[in-house]
C-alpha cells in the first residue's frame, strides 16, 4: 500500500512537471466548502496565467485523474 501511495505521488509530480512545461501553474489548495456548495478542482486564468487548482483534500488518485484530464484537454485544444 505504501508503494502504491509513493507511485501515485510520483505520478502526480510528473503531471505537475508536464503542466509547468506547458506554462500552466498548478496549485494544490484547500478549497473551501459551505452547506449546499461543493468546491472542486478546476482550471482558470489569473492575470493572463493559466492555473489549475487541485483540491488538496481530494484523494491523490482523484487529483491525478483531474490533472491528466486537464492536460489532455489542453493537448486537444492545441491540435
Amino acid at each position: 500500500m505504501a508503494r502504491s501511495k509513493q507511485n501515485n505521488e510520483a505520478r502526480l509530480q510528473e503531471l505537475i512537471g508536464a503542466a509547468k512545461q506547458k506554462n500552466i501553474e498548478v496549485r494544490t489548495e484547500k478549497l473551501l466548502r459551505e452547506v449546499g456548495y461543493r468546491a472542486r478542482s478546476g482550471r482558470c486564468r489569473i492575470m493572463g496565467q493559466d492555473v489549475i487548482l487541485l483540491d488538496r483534500d481530494a484523494p491523490v488518485g482523484d487529483q491525478i485523474d483531474f490533472l491528466a484530464s486537464a492536460l489532455a484537454d489542453e493537448n486537444s485544444d492545441r491540435a
